[in-house]
């Protein structure tokens, strides 16, 4: 059976040095010739990025499909990771562990020549974790459907999500079909459940509990909540199901909340959940509304209760992707209208949506993950395939859009919201399961996959904050706010005119420069508040508000 990447997957993609200050409202790109898109963002450990990166650009042997990981610090390193001899490599999510060590999960599968995005079954799931400074420590390779009554040649097991443990571990979870014989003695795929399974620091497995109906269902989120237990959520096709387990595997209560789910063939979008600092959790979804996809955002308490959800709308297929936490909102990302990225800001206590902004592009983008920077800004790594932006076909992008100025790419829109009502029903089984997995050794190359920084305020230039090698893609002025001071960038050569206003619109400063081009310092010094922000020039006028922290 051969299973193609855009059956339960969308792809994610990636980019550079991520060392913002204040504001940034950028984004780079990463990516060869052919197809790569960043499925992982991960700020947590030392406090330094990890990203991943899937591509089909560059392999280990030059033909197969392996996955790069990146971290864009001091040490800088690039590394692609895999395997040679036909062998596929998908990676999904990334994490730090708390000792400092890096964990990726995904599959592997052989491809059969089928080419670029597809695989034949049997698909093995995988741990893979490198150390800090980017050197291979261990692998494990995850078989469980051959241990059930027989072992069919379609099985599947995929790794969706990881997630650190207190005690230097990890937490999995994603999903495996399983074969039974029936009562004509063949062997065959029936099911597949979800699970979630303990590792120690080492990738030692510890407990394995595979979870579901006689349905198809997967996980995709494992986490650790406060209280040192564990949480498996699976936003599956229609059905939302989270389990608390202790430490030992023993399941202690689970929540199951059937919703609609709109099937057009191309099956279920894989999307995840991130724990809340008040012990719940919140998860980005999708959810049918008769006619097409969209995007379902939910708060959970710490007991599995629907604390409010919320459906986002347009006229085309929206879903949601991932979520973050940040210190004065939640945070989602994922794609609406069929193929434009957005970001939306929904208010911690009341759920209400106070931001949705989306990338301004004529091509194909999509968000993929989402994590807060120690500048408490969004981040969201993803793809896109937009002429000019890329080194051809699809390249992984991180973006950041911190500040809420319309630049040349981010934009506000005005979605439709509406409440959504989610009643708990029925339940799943869980099974007790005991299973070892076997060694999994992988390759890794240094690898330079390029890096395209576009129409915003740059990374890592000290204090030149809005950047003075970007792409320029259709831009014309920018501005940034560094400490208490304003600064404004004209790109290329113009009369320019700029006036600042407090928010109750007294002027406390203004200036006309004449054929100005570059770097303008407002020569005031700002208090922390809320400013007017006028310039005119000789593409037009623009007006903004300007927030100084």
């Amino acid at each position: 059976m051969r299973y193609y990447i855009s059956a339960l997957l969308l792809l994610s993609v990636g980019t550079g040095v991520l060392n913002a200050q204040i504001t940034w409202a950028g984004l780079s790109t990463y990516g060869g010739s052919s197809f790569d898109q960043m499925w992982g963002l991960d700020f947590r450990g030392d406090s330094l990025p990890v990203l991943l990166l899937f591509t089909i650009s560059y392999s280990i042997s030059g033909s197969d499909e392996d996955f790069i990981l990146m971290v864009p610090s001091v040490p800088q390193w690039k590394k692609v990771i895999g395997n040679s001899s036909g062998r596929d490599d998908w990676a999904y999510k990334v994490v730090w562990q708390t000792g400092g060590n890096i964990v990726v999960g995904g599959t592997w599968c052989n491809d059969g020549g089928a080419g670029p995005g597809s695989c034949y079954a049997p698909l093995y799931g995988f741990l893979i974790q490198m150390s800090s400074t980017g050197n291979f420590l261990r692998g494990r390779h995850m078989d469980p459907a051959a241990s059930w009554s027989c072992s069919a040649s379609d099985r599947q097991t995929r790794v969706l999500g990881v997630w650190p443990t207190s005690d230097g571990g990890i937490v999995a979870a994603g999903y495996m079909t399983y074969s039974e014989t029936d009562s004509w003695g063949d062997c065959y795929v029936q099911e597949e459940d979800a699970f979630i399974a303990k590792f120690d620091a080492s990738l030692n497995i510890q407990w394995m509990r595979p979870v579901g109906t006689t349905d198809w269902e997967f996980a995709t989120t494992a986490i650790q909540t406060t209280d040192g237990n564990y949480v498996l959520i699976a936003p599956s096709f229609y059905d939302i199901w989270i389990g608390k387990f202790d430490g030992r595997g023993n399941l202690l209560w689970q929540k199951r909340y059937p919703r609609t789910y709109y099937d057009d063939g191309r099956g279920k979008f894989f999307s995840w959940a991130k724990p809340t600092s008040d012990g719940g959790f919140i998860l980005a979804d999708e959810i049918s509304n008769g006619s097409n996809r969209d995007i379902l955002f939910v708060k959970f308490d710490s007991n599995g209760n629907v604390v409010y959800a919320k459906r986002l709308s347009t006229g085309g297929h929206d879903v949601g992707i991932d979520v973050v936490e940040g210190p004065n909102y939640y945070w989602m990302t994922g794609f609406f209208r069929n193929s434009d990225l957005f970001i939306a800001a929904f208010d911690k206590s009341t759920g209400n949506l106070v931001k949705f902004r989306y990338l301004v592009s004529s091509g194909d983008e999509s968000g993929r993950a989402m994590d807060i920077s120690n500048n408490n800004i969004p981040y969201v790594a993803g793809y896109t395939n937009r002429s000019g932006w890329t080194a051809g076909g699809y390249d992984g992008l991180v973006a950041a859009d911190s500040g809420g100025l319309d630049t040349c790419f981010w934009r506000s829109y005005p979605i439709s919201v509406y409440d959504v009502s989610l009643t708990q029903s029925g339940s799943w089984n869980v099974y007790s399961f005991s299973y070892t997995p076997s060694s999994y050794s992988v390759s890794t190359q240094n690898v330079d996959p390029g890096m395209n920084l576009i129409c915003g305020l740059a990374l890592g230039e000290g204090d030149q904050e809005l950047g003075v090698g970007e792409k320029y893609v259709n831009c014309y002025l920018n501005y940034a706010v560094v400490g208490r001071e304003l600064r404004v960038r004209v790109k290329g050569k113009t009369d320019l005119k700029l006036s600042l206003y407090t928010v109750d619109g007294r002027k406390i400063f203004s200036t006309s420069l004449k054929g100005f081009s570059g770097l303008y310092r407002v020569p005031v010094r700002l208090k922390k508040g809320i400013y007017l922000l006028r310039m005119e020039h000789g593409g037009g006028e623009t007006k903004t508000r300007v927030v100084v922290r």
